[in-house]
């Protein structure tokens, strides 16, 4: 199931010139088809190629398709390309969703409204025939979680080399669905308010008499670095964050990682696609 837009430009187009359009965007893989995939987000879709019958190397237009079942954000994330796309080839519009745009013109609400009835109605119909379990995750922090990661390179680029900032991944802990962070040997990190923390210690993992140190995990409750970090604060992020202070792990730190007790349980990442909205899921339910 998915969402599909049909596009026919005014007048054929050299297939160089489209393709040229895509190479210039950043997130798009061209193989025949045009694949979006942005590792920041998870987010994915696909335009297809439509070519004259007569000459391969001349487009009479292109189709959007996007898988339903998804979380709403790949609505979220598809929209401004689809609109750069039309803004830039101003092709008609063929649009079969319900509450879409019918034959046009391509409006961003309107977009919206044809995804997000199409997507609820694949929530309904598969949910109605599948006993699950479904991951879900509740829709503000969902949405959050995507504007951080959207956003997470342009960080990174104006914090520089000083700070890390880490992507938000979704990962069951022993079953239960959870946002999280990884934080790795204390290195000072622009951390976002998730669920947990995933430590991750190398350097600074405890060091056993006569052995060498072991690389592993531990699982920390944002809660439990309130005294060591200071409070999450607004800076305008997608989030509230925590602000390092240092440039080198301190020895408050490095005691804090070395006491910390491993993690026995069980750790698994899920794919952003894999995860739900949970308010929709709900309301079809």
């Amino acid at each position: 199931m998915s969402y599909d837009l049909l596009f026919t430009f005014p007048k054929p187009t050299q297939r160089s010139v489209v393709e040229k359009y895509f190479a210039s965007r950043p997130h798009y893989q061209i193989n025949g088809s045009v694949v979006y995939q942005n590792q920041d987000t998870g987010v994915y879709f696909v335009f297809e190629f439509r070519p004259d019958t007569d000459n391969q190397d001349q487009l009479v237009g292109a189709s959007l398709n996007v898988n339903y079942f998804r979380p709403h954000i790949f609505g979220l994330e598809a929209e401004p390309e689809v609109q750069a796309f039309v803004k830039c080839f101003q092709p008609s519009i063929e649009d079969p969703q319900m509450n879409g745009m019918g034959e046009g013109p391509y409006t961003p609400d309107r977009f919206l409204a044809g995804w997000n009835a199409g997507n609820a109605f694949a929530y309904e119909s598969i949910t109605s025939q599948q006993e699950g379990p479904f991951l879900s995750y509740p829709k503000a922090k969902l949405e959050a979680a995507w504007r951080w990661n959207r956003a997470k390179s342009a960080t990174q680029q104006s914090c520089g080399d000083m700070l890390f900032v880490p992507s938000i991944l979704f990962v069951m802990v022993d079953g239960q669905l959870q946002s999280a962070v990884v934080w790795g040997d204390g290195i000072p990190t622009l951390m976002p308010k998730t669920d947990t923390v995933i430590v991750v210690r190398d350097k600074l993992a405890p060091k056993p008499l006569f052995r060498s140190r072991v690389k592993d995990i531990c699982i920390v409750a944002p809660d439990g670095l309130d005294a060591l970090l200071g409070p999450f604060v607004e800076k305008g992020y997608a989030m509230p964050v925590r602000m390092p202070t240092y440039e080198m792990p301190s020895r408050d730190i490095a005691r804090f990682f070395g006491n910390l007790p491993p993690f026995a349980g069980q750790l698994q990442v899920v794919s952003v696609d894999q995860v739900l909205t949970q308010d929709l899921l709900k309301e079809v339910r």
